[in-house]
């Protein structure tokens, strides 16, 4: 009998510890589904930052252009075409060849000049030949009227012995004849000077043209492209529609876009990258970022903004408009490249010890910002005012103060 009854205790006992478990496990489980919807409300230093990829280039070099000659319009070389080109990356003494632009377009333009030069000479003599033709005939014929004139005169001399209307007829006849010979006097003269006009012109155009030839023959010399100084070789980029590339041999490039390369000065350095027209407004110069170099194990370097674009550009992989903006670092002759890609984080805004809250607990509604606070096991509406955001925090200016515990979801209907 006794030892049914230990039996019977022991059972007791072990269910009522099974129970207890359960209640513990109940109330622990609880806790901590209840507790993690729950943030409590602390003071952080926040950072709001830009996101952007980036690569190294110089902050200053040396370009490599095409030569000034290929814009003169008159040579009519609107843009051309890269033939030949070193290697990027190599080491250049001033002087050593760098590239070839089409040497080919040049010299047609040049042969077809020539034959225009050919035409308009055999034109010049041949105006030339005929004018003087056209000079001796009328010459010819100034000194037959001038012998005809002295008939007429004597005949005006002879008429006294005849009747006066025939005296008057002949001084007439004379005194017309007289301003024949003045006409054609004129005449000539305004021939001579046509024509010396109308050859002038074709020997002025005759100038031009030669002048022209020479410069073909100078723009054919320097599409041998050499290095202006000592440096490595950067080659050189396009922009368009399509984004930006690097040239390479059959590129086209023209005055509008003239860089075929760089000698970069590896003394100051950025990081060139693209940042949408949507947050250009909230980065100025002198503003500092972090630059990880992806080839380095994202090596993290301190930098500032050195240079904002004032001209928007189109560029793939961007909904909108993009301004090209350079984050200066400092310089590591030994390790850091141009050409290395960087991840870049442009420091937009940064508060010490401030209340911060994750994005997901804020609410609006009606233009109005809130969260909801819990207090003695409920859930009260808190309108608060806001401060910086960034993609994951918010500043609270007003409305909570640490320790508050909030909500990071809406509640369940009837909770609040």
């Amino acid at each position: 009998m006794i030892r049914l009854m230990i039996k019977q205790h022991k059972y007791r006992i072990l269910i009522a510890i099974g129970i207890l478990a359960l209640i513990i496990a109940g109330v622990i489980y609880g806790g901590v589904k209840r507790s993690s919807n729950i943030y409590k409300v602390k003071r952080d230093n926040f950072e709001a930052m830009i996101s952007c990829k980036g690569e190294i280039q110089s902050e200053k070099a040396q370009l490599i252009t095409i030569p000034d000659i290929f814009g003169d319009r008159t040579l009519e070389i609107y843009d051309t075409q890269i033939k030949d080109l070193i290697p990027e990356g190599s080491i250049l003494k001033k002087g050593d060849f760098v590239g070839l632009l089409d040497q080919g377009k040049i010299k047609q333009l040049k042969e077809n000049n020539v034959e225009v030069i050919k035409k308009l000479v055999f034109n010049i003599n041949d105006a030339k030949i005929d004018s003087a033709v056209d000079l001796v005939a009328l010459r010819d014929g100034i000194s037959q009227f001038i012998f005809d004139l002295k008939l007429k005169k004597l005949e005006l001399e002879e008429s006294v012995y005849e009747s006066p209307a025939y005296q008057r007829k002949t001084q007439m006849v004379y005194e017309r004849a007289l301003r024949q010979l003045q006409e054609k006097k004129r005449a000539y003269v305004l021939t001579q000077k046509a024509l010396r006009i109308h050859v002038s012109r074709d020997e002025k155009l005759l100038t031009q043209l030669q002048e022209k030839d020479k410069k073909y023959q100078i723009a054919f010399d320097a599409a041998r492209i050499t290095a202006p100084n000592d440096g490595m070789l950067i080659y050189g980029r396009t922009f368009g529609r399509g984004g930006s590339r690097k040239l390479s041999i059959n590129s086209w490039v023209s005055m509008q876009n003239p860089v075929i390369a760089t000698l970069p000065d590896l003394s100051v350095l950025v990081s060139e990258t693209f940042v949408e027209e949507i947050y250009i407004s909230k980065i100025k110069i002198g503003d500092s970022a972090r630059v990880y170099i992806d080839a380095m194990k994202n090596l993290q370097k301190v930098g500032i903004i050195s240079n904002i674009s004032n001209v928007g550009q189109e560029m793939s992989g961007f909904d909108s408009k993009v301004f090209k903006v350079n984050i200066r670092i400092a310089s590591d002759h030994n390790r850091i490249k141009p050409a290395m890609t960087t991840n870049n984080e442009i420091i937009i805004a940064k508060e010490e010890n401030v209340v911060v809250i994750p994005r997901i607990a804020l609410f609006s509604e009606d233009g109005k910002q809130f969260v909801y606070v819990r207090e003695y096991g409920k859930e009260i509406i808190r309108t608060v005012e806001c401060g910086n955001q960034s993609d994951k925090f918010v500043v609270i200016k007003s409305g909570l103060k640490e320790g508050d515990r909030i909500l990071l979801s809406k509640p369940e209907s009837g909770n609040s």
